[in-house]
């Protein structure tokens, strides 16, 4: 999600911010297998990364999910290529993917990306987002 990247630099760096990102399944089988495929990217610091190249290569039509593809789009992107597939055949985050998209769900979330902030939902957008982090940094909405 190419918004984040300067809103970490300017409130996450700074110590002014904490970030939370919980992949979800909106879509059912195959993007759970996706969000579970972005936590395995991310035990290697690889989780915006992989999860950009997810996102843009689907906008693309050029990845249909599967679990191959999923390797494949790993390669080049995580430091330990075997790692990463078995922690994708291990279904390590299957548990954790399936409980975000329930309290999602709960919450009304029918979209990704998805984005809030201090449980107040604001678009998706560099300026939205850092007009609602300075409303709350100031003292509220």
């Amino acid at each position: 999600m190419s918004v984040l990247p300067p809103l970490e630099e300017e409130f996450v760096t700074s110590g002014r911010l904490q970030l939370r990102v919980q992949p979800i399944a909106i879509l059912g089988g195959e993007s759970e297998l996706a969000a579970q495929a972005a936590e395995c990217a991310g035990e290697q610091g690889a989780f915006w990364q992989y999860g950009d190249a997810l996102f843009a290569g689907q906008a693309a039509g050029e990845i249909a999910i599967s679990q191959g593809s999923l390797k494949r789009l790993a390669e080049g992107r995580v430091a330990d290529a075997a790692a990463f597939v078995s922690c994708l055949d291990s279904g390590r985050y299957e548990a954790a993917v399936t409980a975000a998209t329930a309290e999602a769900r709960r919450g009304g979330i029918n979209s990704v990306p998805a984005t809030f902030v201090n449980g107040r939902k604001v678009p998706a957008t560099v300026d939205a987002l850092r007009t609602a982090v300075l409303a709350e940094l100031a003292g509220g909405p």
